[in-house]
């Protein structure tokens, strides 16, 4: 039996792998900002698979799925949700090209979504219960027996995700906004590829410094409050010194290190060369909107200061966001009820 097929087999096996819960450990911060990165660091600890991308909290709420629900009396929404996740795992299957992928071929997933389903059978079962057993059954294929997932908008839900997990850890990944920024505007304008994180026309400088200032006070509201454990990693560091941060990682996590951290950089987060740089108008609106956190980050401020020979990018910029968003409102529903619940989260005080 080769390799392949006896992970396939861990994931398959009809009946449920979880006996005993183990808290995850969650990756949050914002896209673009070395988040898949962090994962990848996270699979190279001992004992430890991370799921890069898997809106499991997003997935349940779309689905009208509370933690207080009782999937053993719905099984048609339980399947909903495994079908849901699963979804996630088939997109990063055919189309992941920078970091590790699941060790099952596309067929397997089909299969091992029937597993899931077939297999889980007591009552009460919430959905934390079913994520765990879906997860699980990828952590033992990869010979692990913890595991996390990555899901960077998920520093708006720690609160949630705190009393849903008992002793979950978390790492917040942290870039410099100016980056972040300068990744996101350099995305297509539209997506053409399956492997392509985002598009363009869903950036916008002032919206997006708002989002970094948020998901940093957000963290930072956190921590101080000491709901549960968080390791704080910049992007700039992780680029710089991985091994150090992997250590970092492995101490926050009590494991070691046991597999290789370094990537091949071609992903667009790592490449700034031969890119359009921000505008003076776009940096000067991330520092004026986001400028008293980027300092206690670390990050200096270049002072810069608008400019009208920016207007016609800005407007173009604008309108371009705008459409897209209410083209997104006005068509699709699932888009409706997420666009609404962001701005409702990002405009809170």
């Amino acid at each position: 039996m080769d390799t392949s097929t006896a992970s396939a087999g861990l994931a398959l096996q009809p009946r449920a792998t979880v006996h005993r819960s183990t808290p995850p450990v969650i990756v949050v911060g914002l896209p673009r900002s070395g988040s898949s990165y962090v994962a990848h660091v996270l699979s190279c600890l001992q004992d430890w698979f991370v799921f890069d991308d898997l809106y499991a909290y997003q997935k349940a709420q779309a689905l009208g799925i509370s933690t207080q629900t009782d999937l053993s009396l719905d099984r048609e929404k339980l399947k909903e949700f495994i079908h849901s996740i699963t979804w996630q795992l088939r997109a990063k299957i055919r189309f992941e090209k920078n970091f590790q992928v699941p060790d099952l071929s596309f067929q397997d997933t089909f299969a091992m979504e029937a597993a899931v389903l077939n297999a889980l059978t007591a009552a009460p079962l919430t959905w934390p219960q079913v994520l765990e057993e879906w997860m699980m059954r990828l952590a033992l294929s990869h010979g692990k027996s913890r595991w996390g997932y990555k899901t960077p908008q998920d520093f708006m839900h720690m609160d949630e995700l705190t009393d849903t997990f008992p002793g979950v850890r978390f790492v917040y990944i942290l870039r410099d906004p100016r980056h972040v920024l300068r990744s996101f505007k350099n995305l297509p304008r539209v997506k053409t590829r399956g492997d392509q994180d985002g598009e363009s026309r869903q950036y916008h400088p002032a919206v997006y410094a708002l989002y970094w200032r948020k998901a940093y006070q957000t963290v930072h509201d956190f921590i101080e409050r000491g709901r549960a454990p968080v390791e704080i990693v910049k992007f700039e560091d992780l680029i710089a010194r991985p091994h150090r941060v992997a250590d970092r990682l492995s101490q926050f996590l009590n494991t070691t290190v046991v597999g290789p951290v370094e990537v091949d950089r071609s992903n667009s987060s790592f490449n700034l060369s031969k890119r359009r740089e921000l505008t003076e108008t776009e940096v000067a609106l991330c520092e004026k909107i986001a400028g008293d956190c980027m300092v206690a980050a670390g990050y200096e401020l270049q002072g810069a200061k608008p400019s009208p020979a920016d207007l016609i990018d800005l407007t173009a910029t604008s309108a371009d966001f705008v459409t897209y968003q209410i083209q997104r409102v006005l068509t699709d529903g699932k888009a409706r009820s997420s666009v609404l619940a962001f701005a409702k989260r990002l405009l809170a005080s």
